[in-house]
């Protein structure tokens, strides 16, 4: 459990200080939610454990906790299961999905929302104003709706990145969300209401709302960047249509597309200067220290929050400037999906080919320009982290890496001479090793690393 909470710090969902209390508790009234909750929190402290031993096992335990999971339900029968349920269900999904967002992790998402659902999660804070709590309000019921609120947000979370992921729309309703974003977490383990705000459906007041607010918790930020990098995903990379998406007509489409991405553009602009200022990355180097003993805060938390942010919003900018780049849909009549190994040799080609020189057409320079310069920043942020900091951020961002990879490899299509394409082939490998090493520690099983090999050999 120590173990647990000194490195779990993608998503904090219990109130530690009372954490054991709460677990004899569960004990009491079932015995068997109390073990699938446990077991799934060792299925995610197991990674941190140097033997390799059958024992320490992470995959053991994750087949464990999922057949604990699975039993506690059944015990449930038709009455809506407890809290502490869907809690081990969510740890047990993060790290199916850290391995990769394939069929089972797909699933046991699914039943994840079904369950938030059932336990009306998305409206925890229905009945109550924005910036709840102003004054007087009851402390107990207070610390027990941000553990329910901060259920609500780590499987919101989860939807954003298998949808953005497997390049579809998310499954929980944004429109329909009556539940505050969590507040930063000192606040809560000392029992201390603090006002928050609930996750604006206009993207351009989204992060303005959160600043007026007042709350300045990581996390609360990083939900708020990570809706923009979704709304511009959902723009900028449809899927590929079929018959009847293609006799729609596309001009109107793509021009409402542009301003709608210039707007999110000027989001993530003013999200940017909006940000705290202790949770903003200035070059600093980040060294993801964990805690001393008795604390409950470290710098690893704060530097996490810092990297976390830092890195959604270049892939907020990416996900952006996509489209400038690729033009969309207009790709797909290629017969190459957007963001496929085909997709962007074709662009490069077409691009190189378009002026009879190696740069792209005027046209879609700026937006090629600031493609590469969100690359160039994630690459500042990783080679100024420690080197064992992919163990202590955010699992699923070894996606993102590896998209930062792909374009460094896009980008050397454009190389004016030798040793511009040598730099870049060096950011390249640098990009590269990092998400191999995200691929090694976190047991991350999939097959964009060997897409990302091939695509390489194919643009050479």
């Amino acid at each position: 459990v120590d173990v647990y909470f000194d490195h779990m710090v993608a998503i904090n969902l219990f109130h530690e200080p009372t954490f054991r209390a709460k677990v004899s508790s569960i004990a009491i009234e079932s015995m068997l939610q109390a073990q699938a909750l446990l077991v799934a929190m060792l299925a995610f402290a197991a990674c941190f454990y140097t033997t390799t031993a059958d024992e320490t096992d992470p995959s053991r335990f994750l087949a464990l906790a999922f057949t604990k999971i699975d039993e506690a339900l059944q015990e449930c029968g038709d009455e809506a299961p407890p809290l502490c349920l869907l809690q081990a269900l969510i740890i047990a999904t993060h790290c199916q999905l850290t391995l990769g967002v394939r069929g089972k992790a797909w699933r046991s998402l699914g039943m994840c929302i079904r369950l938030a659902y059932e336990l009306n999660l998305h409206l925890v804070d229905a009945d109550r104003p924005d910036r709840y709590p102003a004054v007087n309000v009851d402390v107990q019921q207070w610390v027990e709706d941000e553990e329910r609120r901060r259920a609500w947000w780590a499987t919101w979370e989860m939807d954003v990145f298998a949808s953005t992921i497997r390049r579809t729309r998310p499954a929980m309703d944004w429109s329909q969300m009556e539940t505050l974003l969590p507040v930063e977490d000192h606040y809560w383990f000392q029992n201390q209401p603090k006002p928050s705000c609930f996750m604006e459906l206009d993207a351009v007041y989204r992060w303005k709302v959160l600043q007026e607010s007042g709350n300045e918790s990581p996390k609360a930020w990083f939900l708020v960047i990570n809706s923009l990098m979704k709304d511009a995903q959902v723009i900028s990379s449809p899927r590929m249509g079929g018959v009847r998406s293609q006799r729609r007509p596309r001009d109107p489409t793509e021009g409402d597309a542009l301003k709608k991405l210039e707007l999110l553009a000027n989001s993530v602009h003013c999200f940017s200067l909006a940000l705290p200022k202790h949770l903003q990355y200035r070059n600093q180097y980040l060294d993801f220290d964990g805690r001393a003993a008795g604390e409950l805060s470290s710098p690893r938390q704060i530097h996490c929050g810092i990297y976390n942010i830092y890195v959604m919003t270049q892939l907020a900018r990416i996900m952006i400037h996509r489209y400038g780049v690729f033009g969309g849909r207009k790709l797909n009549g290629g017969g190459a999906a957007p963001g496929s190994q085909g997709a962007a040799a074709a662009a490069a080609n077409r691009s190189s080919r378009s002026s009879g020189t190696r740069s792209p057409h005027d046209g879609g320079k700026l937006a090629l320009l600031q493609y590469f310069e969100a690359t160039d920043n994630i690459l500042t942020i990783l080679s100024r982290s420690s080197v064992d900091h992919i163990r202590h951020i955010n699992p699923f961002l070894s996606s993102t890496i590896w998209l930062a990879s792909a374009v460094q490899l896009l980008r050397m299509q454009f190389a004016e001479d030798e040793i511009s394409r040598t730099l870049i082939k060096s950011k390249f490998e640098a990009l590269y090793l990092t998400y191999r090493r995200c691929v090694s520690f976190w047991d991350i099983q999939t097959a964009v690393q060997q897409n990302l090999e091939a695509l390489e050999a194919q643009l050479e």
